[in-house]
């Protein structure tokens, strides 16, 4: 049997990553097989240990799909330090509700991380993983307020650690309510929620 080409071992890796993502999502994790995802890909068990290790791997893999656009705006929100942190840091936080409701995948993977999935061992590698994540995240906030701060447009008494802290938890609490009941919190409103929030620490003009 001929050997495949890079470009249809990559095809047949993102398709099996296309079946897992729609059958954790349908199923949840611990109730999907990885014969269910081959059976739903159309490859064999064997294709898919090919490319991935076990289903942790193959859970993190679908991790990273989306993954990359919150590390990218992360990273320039670090990186393009600009006059006005909190409106800088208004962008950011706005944009990363409105990537949810424009984006099918992020609905989806993002319903399985929150909803869907148990976090036993056999996902502790994928865990660690988007722990570590939430804790970049939680110090280029930090970081963004403490530049906020020396700008002169905190109110007094705010600590940049822990704003960072009840900001991470105000995001994560609106994306669990957005995904549970998209039209009960609407993420188009995404600059209202994040403007209510950011006023409690904002100092008055």
């Amino acid at each position: 049997m001929a050997r495949k080409t890079k470009a249809e071992a990559e095809a047949t890796r993102e398709q099996i990553l296309d079946a897992a993502e729609q059958m954790f999502f349908q199923y949840g994790v611990s109730r999907t097989t990885l014969e269910k995802i081959a059976v739903a890909a159309g490859v064999t068990r064997g294709a898919i240990y090919w490319h991935f290790d076990n289903k942790s791997a193959l859970f993190s893999a679908m991790l990273d799909r989306i993954r990359l656009p919150f590390q990218q705006m992360l990273g320039q929100l670090d990186s393009e330090q600009q006059a006005d942190p909190l409106a800088q840091l208004r962008d950011f936080l706005i944009q990363s509700l409105i990537l949810i409701t424009s984006s099918e995948r992020h609905f989806r993977v993002l319903s399985i991380v929150f909803l869907r999935c148990e976090y036993i061992d056999e996902l502790n590698p994928a865990v660690s993983r988007q722990e570590e994540l939430d804790k970049t995240a939680n110090d280029i906030i930090s970081r963004a307020l403490q530049r906020a701060r020396a700008a002169g447009t905190l109110q007094a008494g705010v600590e940049p650690d822990q704003a960072a802290c009840a900001i991470h938890a105000y995001l994560g609490g609106l994306i669990r309510k957005y995904l549970l009941k998209p039209d009960f919190c609407d993420l188009q409103q995404a600059a209202a929620y994040i403007d209510l929030m950011l006023n409690g620490i904002k100092k008055p003009v």
